[in-house]
């Protein structure tokens, strides 16, 4: 497939995103930026919600079930906007045209940088991701697929019956299998498509409300805003690259208009673009979307908001005393700290945090270090961004007197380079407490600093063409020369200064999950034609075993069947541990087939060569790679050294389907 054949299912990704939240949007009463920068996020909330729904009501999940709560909701809220239309709650309020069309003319260039971005990192649109973390989305959406199944309660365990239901966000699962039954695109090219779109498209637009609400109807702010938001390489170009985290990467897209809406209902605002009725809406959907993205965002989110709870307290304190109501104030800025720290104590005690609190990343440098990469954005040992850094610092000391919003996003900031410091350079038990919900893990904490660099950047930028355009004035036969024609002159130099905004940095952030060469790649192109024969091979209900490491786990994904181990992660049942551990055993050990037949297995697949040296959980499949005949495996087909297996010596017992997917629709 070329990058023309697949637009059109970026397209597909765009209206998923965009279409439902925008149309509920403008029936609030949302336009322009408000109304496009919130879409994602309600478009989120809506599908998320969807597919835990439908599954507790027993309906399959499926584009119509989507319309038909989309339509519904679009009928409620539209009838409401035309009974109380009267209302504030309802009344629209759109920025000049001018304004809009600023914003929107300076996504131009980042459509084209960000699509460049992406062609050269994945070289065409149906290449593999070949991380940790791709066999489970991968597979998730295979699941999905198979199931109509999507739910963010239940899609931890793939259908595995043995495991205990668990939470997992499947919002980013949800939209792409959406994209997959409107388009019949297959997994790789949807995955693809979706996280160029977020990362193109979502995470610019985004970012362009949070700086409107920042700056107000400042056009020079505008027009820049969206370029500045791509040249960050720790977000979102570092997300596409490591894990990968595709939830996270969401999650993080959606939460400066996220942030928006906290700006909104704390009164730091300028020329409040939302209003403060929706705002309290807005506010419980930008929570579920983000929760069912990823929760780790709804604790960046606290983190970066509660700046801007705090200073309205504080505003309002000093509001209480000169009306003679001191303690009113101190009682409530009481009460939010001891909500903050109860909040806090919570997180860091519970035990359904545990997991991710005790994961075990470790410091891999100095605190100096640490700090140093945070103030010229070169996080996790890359190269420093020396341009873009002293912008981002002009911006933070700029926000002292020219724009009071932007000092608490300064505080934001120098909060979330604190963290990373913490993760990068000390990542001891005792600091679990403050990273833990973040899995102790410095790529997601660096991915936070996006999202208050991008208005540091924007206000380091103003700052430069107002002293040109006031230097333009005082030149003894002037030229006109604005503001906004100042911060386009200086994007365009910052361009020029760092290679298209660092374009090489990002790509190669990106391009590390998709490894051009064999021995990086978790299943080859050899391997992904032999998956062809595979399908031919073995019925639609089978259940395939094999070694996930060896790359047999995408074998769901990339073929529809069904694989018994379909991640790295697996949490294994007494059968499927035993079955991985003594496999080479069939024709001798009864137990294996006991198992088998439990489990649903009627085959085996050896991928690629793996290293031995790691856990022995699979040792069984192992030993049947590495021999080349094992007693009660029947090879069926081959191709280099990847092989399929029937378990002849089980041919006996009756296999049932306790792992088996339900019957498909």
């Amino acid at each position: 497939m070329d990058w023309v054949d697949a637009s059109p299912i970026a397209l597909v990704a765009v209206v998923w995103l965009f279409g439902p939240g925008l149309a509920l949007g403008y029936l609030l009463g949302l336009r322009g930026l408000a109304a496009w920068g919130l879409a994602p996020v309600i478009g989120v909330g809506l599908v998320g919600a969807t597919a835990v729904g439908a599954e507790m009501f027993g309906v399959g999940w499926s584009v119509t079930v989507v319309l038909v709560v989309w339509g519904v909701a679009v009928l409620v809220v539209g009838l409401a906007a035309y009974r109380w239309r009267e209302r504030a709650f309802f009344a629209a309020g759109a920025d000049p045209r001018g304004v809009t069309v600023a914003a929107f003319a300076g996504l131009v260039p980042v459509a084209g940088l960000g699509a460049l971005t992406i062609m050269a990192a994945m070289g065409s649109p149906d290449m593999l991701s070949h991380r940790f973390d791709t066999p489970f989305h991968y597979n998730a959406l295979a699941y999905i697929r198979d199931t109509h199944q999507a739910s963010s309660l239940t899609l931890s365990s793939l259908g595995n019956p043995d495991l205990p239901a668990a939470f997992y966000p499947a919002a980013w699962h949800d939209l792409g299998s959406l994209v997959m039954r409107t388009t019949g695109a297959d997994i790789p090219v949807t995955a693809n498509m979706l996280v160029a779109v977020i990362a193109v498209v979502v995470w610019p637009v985004s970012c362009l409300l949070l700086v409107r609400q920042i700056f107000g109807r400042n056009r020079a702010a505008l027009v820049v805003a969206g370029v500045v938001s791509v040249a960050f390489p720790a977000f979102p170009w570092d997300l596409l690259g490591w894990g990968v985290l595709w939830p996270n990467l969401l999650g993080l897209a959606i939460a400066p208009a996220a942030l928006a809406v906290v700006v909104t209902l704390t009164g730091w605002a300028r020329d409040d673009a939302i209003g403060v009725p929706r705002a309290w809406l807005l506010l419980f959907v930008a929570i579920g979307a983000a929760g069912l993205a990823h929760p780790n965002v709804l604790f960046s989110l606290v983190v970066l908001a509660v700046f801007f709870v705090a200073a309205a307290l504080v505003r309002r304190g000093v509001r209480l005393r000169g009306q003679g109501r001191t303690w009113r104030g101190v009682a409530e800025i009481a009460g939010f700290l001891a909500v903050l720290l109860l909040a806090w104590w919570w997180a860091a005690t519970t035990p359904a945090l545990e997991t991710a609190r005790t994961w075990g990343w470790k410091a891999f440098q100095t605190p100096a270090n640490a700090t140093g990469e945070v103030l010229l954005n070169a996080t996790n040992q890359h190269e420093a961004l020396w341009v873009l850094s002293a912008v981002v610092i002009l911006g933070a000391v700029a926000a002292h007197r020219r724009y009071p919003t932007l000092r608490l996003i300064v505080l934001g900031h120098l909060a979330t380079g604190f963290l990373y410091v913490l993760a990068a350079g000390i990542a001891r038990p005792d600091t679990q407490k403050f990273i833990g919900y973040w899995y102790n893990d410095s790529h997601r904490l660096a991915a936070m600093l996006p999202i208050t660099g991008v208005p540091l950047a924007v206000g380091g930028l103003l700052v430069l063409a107002t002293f040109l355009a006031d230097k333009a004035a005082a030149l003894p036969r002037p030229r006109a020369l604005s503001t906004t024609t100042a911060s386009v002159g200086l994007v365009l130099v910052l361009l020029g200064a760092t290679g298209q905004l660092y374009a090489q940095d990002r790509t190669d952030r990106v391009g590390v999950t998709y490894p051009r060469f064999p021995q990086d790649q978790l299943v080859t192109d050899q391997m992904r034609a032999f998956f062809d024969r595979v399908a031919e091979r073995v019925p639609p209900d089978a259940v395939v075993a094999g070694n996930p490491f060896d790359g047999s786990v995408l074998l769901w994904a990339l073929a529809d069947r069904t694989v018994l181990y379909p991640h790295f992660l697996n949490s294994l049942s007494d059968d499927q541990a035993y079955l991985a551990a003594h496999l080479d055993r069939v024709a001798t050990d009864p137990r294996v087939c006991g198992a088998a037949r439990e489990l649903g297995v009627d085959y085996l697949l050896i991928g690629k060569p793996t290293d031995r040296s790691g856990p022995r959980t699979y040792s069984g499949i192992d030993a049947v790679a590495d021999a080349e005949l094992t007693p009660g495996l029947e090879l069926v087909d081959s191709a280099g050294q990847s092989r399929l297996y029937r378990l002849a010596a089980c041919d006996s017992a009756s296999p049932s389907a306790s792992y088996a997917l339900p019957p498909r629709p």
